[in-house]
């Protein structure tokens, strides 16, 4: 249904390899605060435990969006020692607790009526499920998590991977959000693995979007195709997500840069420059500041990086397709 364009990832992967990240995106307080060990796991592990369809969540006081904005509230949680941090804690909550608490946290003011944390009875779900198993099988320590791993992505049933799959939250069998913690925990100098090999790129639903009218990965099936131009439900998004996965391997390949890295590039592109308006169009991005502008060194912002060789641009139809429209909570 759908396929991988190798000569156009290659391309891709030529120009991301002249790129470079700015050094302020990994110094951020979200990954280098100077408090315990134990606490900024905990404040890694449950952000993306939650961190799923976060279209609708913005704060108006602090001007944030999604992942941004529970960057924050985490970051707030860690510097007010809250005992959402703590899995004994949140384990004793019941559901409906928890979910004020957080609808609490992710509001401005306080008052949970005012919150834009939707789906709240998954997301407390989620999280009061993870602290409970961190509780139960691993002595209420995420540090004794990775520390079984041995430092490794799969390790006979004990890996990173393997371990986490048996909470809800990191259930995806194709390990977006568990891939997407593996690598904040690289960027916070938290945790290494010695199987890089083993790494499964990160695949959310901006990153699909940009391979998608990039031509990296290319619809085979007609009524697909049709669904994926005209935002249409579909029931599952895996094919999309497969070829996703083979074609940031060979970009990766390609530019020198590490698999989790592409996720630095193609996130903030499609969060930013190609969205439902696209910079190559309209000259400015949907997000002001730029995510994009912000994390990479990319010079002068007035031009897509990827328009000598985006098909989507070069056909004069960049914004023809989208992102599969699935409900999931495994990104």
């Amino acid at each position: 249904m759908v396929g991988v364009n190798s000569d156009l990832c290659k391309s891709v992967g030529l120009i991301i390899k002249e790129l470079r990240i700015k050094d302020t995106f990994r110094q951020r307080p979200f990954l280098t605060a100077g408090h315990n060990d134990e606490t900024r796991l905990s404040m890694l592990f449950n952000a993306v435990a939650i961190c799923h369809q976060t279209r609708n969540l913005y704060s108006p006081g602090h001007q944030l969006y999604g992942w941004d904005y529970i960057e924050f509230v985490f970051s707030e949680l860690a510097n007010n020692k809250s005992p959402l941090l703590i899995p004994e804690f949140v384990s004793e909550l019941s559901l409906q607790e928890l979910q004020e608490l957080l609808l609490s946290a992710f509001s401005d003011n306080g008052n949970p009526a005012e919150s834009t944390l939707d789906t709240i009875e998954e997301r407390a779900g989620l999280y009061s499920n993870l602290s409970k198993h961190i509780l139960k099988f691993h002595f209420g320590s995420c540090r004794n998590l990775l520390t079984q791993s041995k430092n490794l992505l799969f390790n006979s049933g004990a890996g990173f991977y393997e371990l986490l799959q048996n909470t809800e939250a990191f259930g995806d069998p194709m390990r977006k959000k568990s891939s997407f913690l593996a690598k904040l925990l690289f960027d916070a100098n938290l945790y290494s693995v010695e199987d890089e090999a083993n790494y499964v790129p990160i695949v959310d639903y901006h990153m699909q979007r940009v391979l998608l009218r990039l031509g990296c990965i290319e619809v085979n099936d007609p009524e697909l195709d049709f669904k994926l131009k005209n935002k249409k439900l579909l029931d599952s998004d895996q094919p999309v997500r497969e070829a996703s996965i083979d074609a940031f391997r060979i970009i990766s390949e390609v530019s020198g840069h590490k698999l989790w890295v592409m996720n630095d590039f193609f996130w903030p592109m499609g969060r930013s420059c190609c969205n439902e308006t696209t910079l190559c169009e309209s000259k400015v991005c949907i997000k002001n500041p730029c995510t994009f502008h912000l994390m990479i060194e990319s010079g002068m912002h007035n031009r897509c990086i990827f328009d000598k060789v985006c098909c989507g641009f070069l056909s004069g139809t960049p914004a023809a397709y989208f992102e599969p429209m699935v409900k999931t909570h495994y990104y």
